[in-house]
């Protein structure tokens, strides 16, 4: 049984991270004139969601760049190992 490492399968397993996006321009829930206490909660609720929504991403992208380099790292540890032992990979 062939057991090794896949870079190409990890890449492909992140990829359509890499395709999302957050444009926060012009985003913001603004009021206008309302001075409606609940109005007001419900704005600032709302901003920190999309706030809240943009660090998610950001972290989900770190750690999707982290998976293809980890994979990357163990393909090569793996070819070595293989190598060491006069197999193939």
């Amino acid at each position: 049984m062939k057991v090794a490492s896949n870079t190409a399968a990890a890449q492909a397993a992140v990829a359509g991270f890499a395709n999302i996006e957050v444009d926060r321009t012009g985003q913001q829930v603004t009021l206008g004139s309302s001075n409606v206490a609940s109005m007001k909660d419900g704005a600032n609720v709302a901003n920190g969601v999309l706030d809240s929504i943009s660090a998610l991403i950001s972290g989900v992208k770190r750690q999707a760049d982290g998976v293809t380099a980890l994979a990357t790292e163990i393909e090569a540890r793996d070819k070595r190992d293989a190598a060491s032992v006069g197999g193939k990979l």
